[in-house]
């Protein structure tokens, strides 16, 4: 098998690159030997790969690419020291995709959750793996939209969910009667609310 992969590798045209750089199977040395291919979609493409090597990740997480930095944030085998890392990169893009991240550790998240950009706030406010007490902090944002997905996340507590029910934004609380963790008496608030869309998402909500 290696030595088809090894007659792959000498091949000039982009796809079939680029389809070696995204096989799991590939092996670690055509990994490495991509890894550092000039055109930035075959880099990309390596730093997606599910099985790439802790070894590649890290010299990829140095890309002068943000592109390439941005996947290897995405990728859920990045270790917490290169997230950690990439949690402080210049580019939101890529701190937004630590925030996305669902392997990125409590430590990473409180951190990104006090970023000065919105949408980073608001991956964190996403994020399964985000605990209650920043999530907390979250329901509090200035912005809207990070609420909106406080009351998305489907680990919000009650007690979050309770207040965003009350939430002036409208959005927020059609996200508070969408969200499968919100209990009977939030859901009897929201059936009279002023808005007709957040009372249109009780009723979708309702079950027997």
């Amino acid at each position: 098998m290696n030595k088809i992969f090894d007659l792959l590798i000498k091949d000039k045209n982009f796809y079939v690159k680029k389809a070696i750089a995204k096989n799991r199977f590939t092996p670690k040395e055509i990994l490495e030997i991509l890894s550092k291919d000039k055109d930035i979609n075959i880099r990309v493409s390596i730093a997606e790969n599910p099985n790439i090597p802790k070894e590649i990740l890290k010299i990829l997480a140095k890309d002068e690419e943000w592109n390439v930095r941005e996947y290897v944030a995405r990728n859920s085998k990045s270790p917490k020291e290169i997230l950690k890392i990439l949690a402080k990169d210049e580019k939101s893009y890529v701190r937004e995709s630590v925030a996305e991240n669902p392997k990125t550790s409590r430590e990473i998240l409180e951190l990104l959750a006090k970023d000065k950009v919105t949408d980073v706030r608001n991956f964190v406010a996403l994020n399964s793996n985000t605990p209650k007490e920043i999530l907390e902090i979250l329901a509090k944002d200035e912005e809207w939209i990070v609420r909106e997905s406080v009351a998305r996340n489907f680990k919000s507590p009650k007690e979050i969910l309770e207040v965003l029910a009350k939430d002036k934004e409208y959005f927020v609380r059609a996200a508070v009667a969408g969200n499968l963790k919100s209990s009977r008496e939030i859901l009897e608030l929201l059936a009279t609310d002023k808005n007709y869309h957040v009372r249109e998402c009780v009723a979708k909500a309702l079950k027997i």
